[in-house]
């Protein structure tokens, strides 16, 4: 008989409107705007971790064309160093003279460009710093740098990446 009663209460008491309507009503209007206010929030954290993202990106991305570029730069500077070397030291013997500056365009207008050194150019510098009188030895000091960038310069470009590279060679004659 208990069990019958408390059945009846509780069914009862869910579907009297009076105490639908009490109970829900405040909850509700407690709760307008919050869902709102969550969205906006997780919106704007998403948009801050996806700027911060893509600023990393943008980043690496340029140290990357940097490295290119630098390993770039490196090698014209060592190719207009070794040819730089091959004109004081021609493999014929007969020693070459020291020129105080050459130029290397390491891009030809003959279409038969180095493929990796595009955009490049080297310039070398050779000096006579001492000579040996008495054992007839020369002493040479050849510095080369090589340039390299990411295309044609313009006076506006704001995209522009250059790098350039310096080696040097101290070499005597035998």
């Amino acid at each position: 008989m208990n069990c019958s009663l408390y059945a009846n209460m509780s069914i009862h008491y869910q579907h009297s409107p009076e105490n639908t309507a009490k109970s829900s009503l405040p909850y509700a209007i407690k709760q307008q705007g919050s869902a709102i206010i969550l969205a906006l929030f997780v919106i704007i954290i998403l948009s801050l971790l996806g700027s911060a993202l893509m600023r990393m990106i943008s980043t690496s991305s340029e140290t990357v064309s940097q490295e290119v570029l630098g390993t770039r730069a490196y090698m014209a500077a060592n190719s207009a160093m070794q040819a730089e070397l091959q004109l004081l030291f021609p493999l014929n013997g007969v020693a070459g003279s020291c020129n105080a500056t050459n130029s290397y365009d390491l891009q030809t207008t003959s279409n038969d460009d180095i493929p990796g050194l595009y955009d490049c150019s080297a310039t070398t510098s050779c000096d006579n710093y001492h000579t040996d009188t008495l054992n007839l030895v020369e002493y040479y000091r050849i510095t080369s740098t090589g340039e390299c960038g990411s295309g044609t310069m313009a006076a506006d470009s704001l995209n522009m990446v250059n790098s350039s590279r310096t080696i040097q060679v101290e070499a005597r004659s035998l």
